[in-house]
């Protein structure tokens, strides 16, 4: 089999982390004392989630990561993020976050409810509920995901299952999906992370290898999306970034090798990643698997309670998490036929 190799600088493309993927940084969040136990201030959400210590002691706040927008409530909690033309809104007591978007004859919702977070403020587990409705279809579907970490906070296991109906003319396509993706580490480094992908017997497996040649130190702990792959449609990814889902790795990896194992074949690829930071040690700009900025606002200023939204004429191209594996395996049997 040859190996493709893909220039980052000619082909950034998006694999999707799907989920993640997703893909978090966390040193000034609390720290991690236990795997996934449950805290009592799970309602009340993570005050830290999105703040950063830099190099010089400065807490920074990330508002901006690629094409995801985050804003934040006065006592410092996650308030919105996402897209402009569909965010996320976040409540609390009990913690949810909901995703509502409508336009042209159609309106879904996407709902994640049962939120659990750790000690450290790292997300254990959450429900998720989507629903839409247009004026020849609909859709319905549940999924539940767990998380658990190690002993330093470095995510090493997302499981999700779910299930849905698609209805047409009457007809109706039932579906159930899973997805598993596990991290291996060593010494604070991301060295492995597998994906695999499950549904009506059919399997995907996608590995990511991470190299750490003439890699720079991550002295945020951020996870940083040109080792991701996250888009302004990932949810899960967008966690990731700021630091709902642990801390990320020690050193920045220079390089990742992705394949890609299902049964019509392997596919190989490689990024190089690099990485250009302020003089405070924070990622303002990123190439790789994917490319873009990242912006941040002092902890002690004043931030947006919203997402200014911007109107969309026609239905998102958003699902939900297993939609979107349920259409990885549809669209491949309707290319084989």
């Amino acid at each position: 089999m040859e190996k493709i190799i893909y220039d980052y600088r000619k082909t950034l493309t998006n694999m999707g982390l799907a989920v993640a993927t997703a893909l978090a940084l966390t040193t000034s969040f609390t720290s991690c004392s236990s795997d996934d136990d449950d805290c009592n201030c799970s309602g009340s959400g993570n005050t830290a989630a999105g703040v950063i210590e830099t190099k010089t002691g400065e807490k920074m706040r990330i508002t901006e990561v690629g094409n995801i927008r985050y804003s934040y409530n006065d006592n410092g909690t996650l308030a919105s993020f996402g897209s402009t033309s569909d965010p996320y809104e976040v409540s609390y007591n009990p913690f949810t976050i909901t995703q509502i978007n409508s336009g042209n004859g159609y309106s879904d919702k996407d709902v994640f409810s049962d939120i659990r977070t750790n000690s450290g403020g790292y997300i254990t587990r959450l429900s998720n509920k989507y629903d839409y409705e247009g004026t020849e279809d609909e859709e319905h579907g549940t999924g539940k995901i767990s998380v658990s970490y190690n002993g330093n906070g470095n995510i090493t296991r997302m499981k999700g299952s779910g299930s849905g109906v698609y209805i047409e003319d009457g007809d109706k396509e039932k579906y159930s999906s899973s997805f598993d993706y596990v991290f291996t580490w060593n010494d604070g480094k991301l060295i492995k992370a597998v994906y695999t992908f499950v549904e009506d017997g059919e399997k995907d497996v996608e590995t990511y290898i991470y190299d750490y040649t003439n890699a720079e130190k991550n002295l945020t702990l951020q996870y940083i999306p040109n080792f991701m792959s996250v888009d302004d449609n990932d949810f899960l990814g967008a966690l990731f970034c700021i630091g709902y889902m642990g801390k990320g790795p020690s050193l920045f990896p220079s390089r990742v090798d992705y394949i890609s194992k299902d049964d019509e074949g392997t596919e190989e690829r490689y990024y190089d990643c690099i990485y250009y930071t302020n003089n405070d040690g924070t990622v303002y700009r990123y190439t790789g698997m994917t490319s873009g900025y990242i912006a941040y606002d002092n902890v002690e200023e004043t931030t947006p309670k919203a997402i200014a939204k911007r109107a969309s004429a026609t239905r998102s191209t958003k699902k939900s998490i297993f939609r979107n594996i349920h259409n990885r395996f549809k669209n491949k049997t309707s290319v084989d036929k």
